[in-house]
């Protein structure tokens, strides 16, 4: 069976990003007086237009690091995470893609970063009667621009040949038990990535048709099918039982997918599709 160092590397995303929040002394003191608490701080968000040009870069600039929590799983430490080998072309193909195109984006609007400030403020003042917003409040087109930016590390993971002198007996057990734990936590956090949205599901099929928050959106399958695609795509145990709930998984979800508008009709399918999917979420448990 291969190590852990054989099946996935490490990789870091450091993300840089200007802070548009600035704060609001005035309503600070109102809420203090009110509150009758002096530490309370107030920050008012800049840019809240989400047509705004710079909202939607710092929109991009967000999905970079929701696309690469989603694509890695977690590791010891809170800063690198695991990338399985399989899939480092794909993730470092998107994430190229997400950062180039946000420096794109950049590039193309900055030159018009002050027209942005004006509207933003303008849109402020016609949707918030006593907001006091102004330009400097602002970071300059060169502040904000400076602020912006994003770093990718790969680094292998650690093995014991990597020492270049000889460990003590505690400290190699120690080193063991500590990629033992990675590997349980990369584990943990692929059966979740499947069991959470199948929970959702599975508490929303357990309503009776007709009653209150029995409908559920196409979403509720799709989240699903979506944790199932991070799974495969993530899984590094080789345990039979873990690719066995995969499997399972992907062949029942499969199935109501194509029939949703029954499970929302019909009451004695709504009631199978709970009790089976209930059942693999059960197991799922049991593996974790």
């Amino acid at each position: 069976m291969k190590q852990l160092n054989e099946k996935a590397m490490l990789v870091k995303l450091t993300v840089r990003r200007a802070n548009l929040t600035k704060r609001d002394q005035v309503a600070e003191a109102v809420i203090q007086q009110q509150m009758d608490d002096t530490s309370l701080i107030v920050n008012s968000k800049l840019f809240r237009d989400s047509s705004n040009p710079i909202n939607r870069i710092m929109q991009e600039a967000s999905g970079i690091y929701i696309y690469h929590k989603n694509n890695t799983l977690g590791y010891i430490d809170k800063g690198p995470r695991i990338l399985p080998n399989n899939n480092y072309m794909e993730y470092t193909h998107e994430m190229r893609q997400r950062i180039t195109h946000v420096d794109a984006m950049l590039d193309k609007e900055l030159p018009n970063y002050d027209r942005y400030v004006q509207l933003d403020i303008m849109y402020r003042s016609k949707n918030q009667v006593t907001s006091r917003a102004k330009i400097a409040d602002y970071p300059t087109a060169e502040e904000f621009r400076e602020r912006m930016g994003f770093d990718l590390r790969f680094s292998p993971l650690p093995d014991e040949k990597h020492f270049l002198f000889d460990l003590s007996d505690d400290d190699r057990l120690a080193f063991r038990d500590s990629i033992k734990e990675a590997e349980k936590v990369a584990r943990r956090e692929t059966i979740l990535s499947m069991l959470t949205p199948l929970q959702h599901l599975v508490t929303k099929l357990n309503i009776g048709i007709g009653e209150k928050e029995s409908v559920f959106r196409d979403s509720a399958i799709e989240n699903v099918l979506d944790g199932l695609q991070r799974a495969r795509k993530l899984n590094i145990d080789e345990d039979p039982e873990l690719q066995e709930a995969i499997g399972n998984l992907s062949s029942a979800i499969t199935v109501f997918d194509k029939h949703k508008d029954a499970l929302r009709e019909s009451p004695i399918v709504r009631e199978q599709a709970h009790k089976k999917l209930n059942d693999l979420a059960s197991k799922m448990r049991g593996l974790i």
